[in-house]
C-alpha cells in the first residue's frame, strides 16, 4: 500500500522528529552533533527555511522548521543523507542510519507551537539526562535564555507569543 503523500504548506511549520534505526545513537561523540548542525544549517540556507526550536538527543533529534517554498522533505533528505554519510564514513556499521522517513506534523496554531516547543526543550529532562534544560547543550532552549545562537534558530517567533 503507498504511503499517503505529505501536506506541504509554503511558509508553514513543521514538528519534525527523526530517529536512529532500531533506535540506536545517531550521534557518537559531541563533534558529530557540531557536524549535524553545520550541515542542517547549510541544507536550511540553500532552502530558505529556519528552525524555531530543536533538540539533539542521542538517538533521535526534534526540531520546529518553518519552511519557505520547497516542500520539507527536500530539506530533511538533504541534511539526512549528508549527515548519514559522513557517520557512516566514521563508524563501522552498515544499513541505515536513520529509521523510516522522518514524522512531522503540521503546526497550525500558536498554542501547539508552545507545546512543541516545550515539549523539545524538556525531552532530556524526562529522558533523565538533566535536571534543567538549560543544563543540556544540544537544545535551543540555552539560546532563548541568551538570546545568541545560530543565524539559522528564530527564538524570537517563540519567544514573542510569550510576552
Amino acid at each position: 500500500m503507498p504511503r499517503a503523500p505529505r501536506i506541504h504548506i509554503a511558509g508553514g511549520l513543521y514538528h519534525v522528529m527523526l530517529r536512529g534505526n532500531h533506535r540506536d545513537a545517531i550521534f557518537h561523540t559531541p563533534s558529530d552533533r557540531d557536524e549535524f548542525e553545520r550541515i542542517l544549517g547549510d541544507a536550511l540556507e540553500r532552502y530558505r527555511s529556519h528552525v524555531l526550536a530543536y533538540c539533539w538527543m542521542t538517538n533521535h533529534i526534534h526540531a520546529v522548521i518553518k519552511i519557505a517554498n520547497q516542500p520539507l522533505g527536500r530539506l530533511i533528505q538533504l541534511a539526512a543523507s549528508r549527515y548519514a554519510r559522513q557517520v557512516q564514513r566514521r563508524v563501522p556499521t552498515t544499513g541505515h542510519l536513520f529509521e523510516r522517513r522522518y514524522r512531522a506534523r503540521v503546526i497550525t496554531d500558536v498554542e501547539y507551537l508552545l507545546q512543541a516547543v516545550r515539549y523539545i526543550h524538556l525531552n532530556p529532562v524526562e529522558a533523565g539526562i538533566v535536571e534543567d534544560p538549560a543544563a543540556y547543550a544540544w537544545s535551543s532552549h540555552r539560546h532563548y535564555l541568551s538570546g545568541a545562537g545560530p543565524k539559522w534558530l528564530l527564538a524570537d517567533a517563540v519567544l514573542r507569543h510569550l510576552g
